[in-house]
């Protein structure tokens, strides 16, 4: 017999037994119930989370838009980079074992850089700490394509990759600062830095595409949101990339030979605006990132300075445009006081006697433009400054584009500008300025994006036009105002001797300006204390293209400064005016196949020029003047000198078919809406519509003849 004692403690244990089971089982019925009419759990929805879970797993893959040169060969494109991993995990098919430590780290110095014994050290603090993987900072990210592929064939142990999505330059050094940097910064979403990258992120960046299902009561058969996936736009510059070749390599022998501080060099298209090479130093390669680290910045819009006597062929222009000039008066040459200040010529003041004002130009003096601007009367010369749209960004599309300084309030200040001192602008808008000097009086926007490209529909979305920013000069102003300036090349007296192409009448106008400190100007003959500029237009009498060329504080080798800016200036400019259509055609695959443009909502002319610059035969479909629509679509490649049909709606006229392909034929029926009746096989030998009959007249049908050769 159980005694009572023992009775009563057992009765007890069991009643507390059945309390705590029935608090378990009321708590986990009102987490069940709390669940069930709230769906979340510790403040976390779960019918959210699964709905992302969805939406996550239906991702379309996209891909930033790719930059190309003004024809479709790749300056940017999408790559792949790699990070190295050591498995140390012991139940993965491929992981580290403890006797292959050192091995493999005498192997990953020997391939990633750096010490054996740094590799050694974190992964034995990783099997110490019983790490899943280890990664070793930055000597294992950033790995090329071809170095993960020479990697990978060693089969090291316990190395695997992970992949993440890069910026590809396959040209290295080739107008870096224009084109930029792209980064992933360690994401898998790329993003725009500098450059066009930076300044057209948004153009460039891929839309993620997603399909996301209403999950509520089970049901996940109703979509609640469907977002498109759309590959970035595609960028076409206005770079020619034959031309921009060679002025990398003749700015890299300048830059070699003087060291300056920072140099620039542009070629632009005249006619357009089209920037078809530009380049700057210091600068970097973007494939190798080598330079990438130095300071720099995109000295095309970033970096106004003073231009110096550049400046001077503004000043002649505005004094022509107003009357204010003739070129054989005579004036004293040397110095001229200005209030209480005293203004010199170049050669400290000394001049060269009484001389013509044509001379003066010659000879870059100072007094000259002193006592022209004198002549206009500061409020005239302050109007045709504000004309030719300095002190105004030039909207290229860059950002942080600098609008440029002017000291312009007493006559010491004013005199100063008609020299080019006291004013600060950027290259970008003496380009511009000269724009009306080189044509005929309308200034005009440079360009550097010659379209962007939608790859999803092949539609161009934008295609740069010429644009006209103001007209500051008269026609005739322009024609006079490069007439006198041949006197810098041509004047016996003249300084700009060097930069004459053979055989191409060459006008231009030199420049020298002294660098301004907080104690002054530094003085004149210091030439590592100076800016040199050269701005330069051939033909004269009708200029096809112009360039300009800035070289900042060289640190050695002054006594050549102009002989190393005429070499880049007359070689870079005779192969521009050389240029025939093979110098402006598309470089070809080694399969010999091509890239089709897409040129829908391109100007017809633009349109055949393009399709020509990439060995295909541009077939127009009627006489409007705008690309309506074009066959194959863009985007894709094709054999050479194969047609491309681009159709711009008004009067369609039947072509003369004779030697066309039996597809060519039937893709032209199809598309003005002809019913083609054929017979036989090969290229066509006959047709029943003469040539040029138009559509319009009753055409329906078309019967063609086929023969073999």
């Amino acid at each position: 017999m159980l005694n009572k004692g023992n009775m009563k403690r057992s009765h007890g244990a069991i009643i507390f037994m059945l309390c705590i089971l029935t608090g378990v089982i009321f708590y986990i019925g009102s987490r069940f119930f709390s669940v069930a009419v709230t769906h979340s759990v510790d403040h976390v929805n779960l019918e959210q989370r699964a709905q992302n879970l969805y939406e996550n797993q239906d991702q379309e893959s996209v891909k930033r838009g790719q930059i190309y040169d003004s024809i479709g060969n790749v300056l940017a494109e999408n790559s792949s980079v790699y990070t190295a991993i050591i498995v140390l995990q012991k139940d993965q098919p491929k992981y580290l074992k403890n006797s292959q430590v050192n091995t493999v780290s005498k192997e990953l110095a020997q391939e990633l850089g750096g010490d054996a014994s740094y590799y050694k050290k974190i992964i034995k603090n990783g099997i110490k700490h019983h790490y899943f993987q280890v990664q070793f900072g930055s000597n294992g990210v950033n790995i090329s394509q071809e170095k993960y592929r020479t990697i990978k064939k060693k089969n090291i142990p316990g190395l695997i990759f992970e992949a993440h999505p890069a910026r590809l330059y396959p040209n290295g050094q080739f107008a870096s600062d224009l084109i930029g940097e792209a980064s992933s910064s360690g994401s898998n979403k790329i993003k725009g830095v500098s450059g066009i990258e930076g300044s057209w992120n948004k153009q460039l960046t891929e839309q993620s595409g997603v399909s996301a299902n209403n999950i509520k009561n089970g049901n996940l058969s109703q979509k609640t949101k469907n977002v498109e996936a759309k590959n970035g736009y595609d960028i076409y510059t206005t770079l020619n990339t034959k031309l921009q070749s060679t002025l990398e390599d003749k700015m890299n022998a300048l830059q070699a030979d003087m060291q300056p501080k920072q140099a620039f060099a542009a070629i632009v298209d005249t006619k357009t605006g089209d920037i078809v090479a530009e380049t700057q130093r210091p600068t970097y390669n973007a494939t190798t990132k080598s330079g990438f680290g130095n300071f720099w910045s995109n000295l095309l819009v970033q970096e106004p300075y003073e231009p110096g006597s550049v400046l001077k062929g503004i000043t002649l222009a505005s004094a022509i445009d107003t009357n204010n000039w003739n070129g054989d008066n005579t004036y004293s040459s040397g110095k001229i006081q200005v209030d209480d200040k005293v203004v010199k010529d170049w050669n400290n003041g000394d001049g060269w006697g009484r001389i013509s004002y044509t001379d003066g130009i010659a000879l870059s003096s100072n007094v000259a433009m002193v006592l022209t601007e004198q002549k206009m009367g500061s409020k005239t010369w302050g109007k045709y400054l504000d004309r030719f749209q300095f002190l105004k960004p030039t909207d290229m599309g860059f950002s942080s584009e600098t609008s440029g300084s002017m000291n312009f309030r007493y006559p010491i200040e004013q005199a100063n500008t008609a020299f080019g001192q006291g004013i600060k602008v950027t290259p970008a808008q003496m380009i511009q300025a000269y724009s009306a000097i080189a044509g005929n009086g309308e200034e005009i926007k440079p360009n550097i994006i010659s379209k962007i490209v939608d790859p999803n529909t092949q539609k161009v979305i934008y295609s740069a036009k010429r644009t006209k920013v103001a007209k500051p000069i008269k026609e005739s102003t322009a024609k006079a105002t490069r007439k006198e300036l041949e006197n810098v090349i041509y004047n016996p007296k003249g300084l700009g001797a060097m930069y004459a192409i053979p055989n191409v009448k060459t006008t231009g106008k030199s420049g020298t300006a002294q660098i301004s400190t907080s104690a002054g100007y530094t003085q004149p003959g210091d030439n590592t204390n100076e800016i040199h500029s050269w701005m330069g237009m051939a033909p004269s009498d009708n200029p096809r293209y112009m360039m300009y060329i800035v070289v900042k504080e060289p640190q050695s080798n002054t006594d050549n400064i102009s002989k190393d800016m005429s070499n880049v200036f007359v070689s870079t400019m005779e192969q521009a005016l050389q240029m025939n259509t093979s110098d402006k055609k598309a470089v070809i695959s080694d399969k010999q196949q091509t890239k089709i443009p897409a040129v829908k909502n391109e100007s017809m002319k633009k349109a055949k020029s393009e399709i020509e610059a990439n060995h295909l035969k541009p077939e127009v479909i009627g006489d409007g003047k705008v690309v309506k629509n074009q066959y194959p679509l863009g985007g894709g490649k094709t054999l050479l000198n194969q047609r491309v049909f681009i159709v711009s709606g008004g009067n369609v006229k039947v072509p003369n078919m004779q030697g066309w392909s039996k597809k060519d034929v039937k893709n032209w029926g199809r598309l003005v809406d002809i019913k083609i009746n054929s017979s036989g096989e090969g290229f066509l030998v006959e047709q029943s519509v003469l040539p040029d009959t138009r559509i319009a007249d009753g055409i329906h049908e078309i019967t063609v003849k086929f023969k073999t050769p």
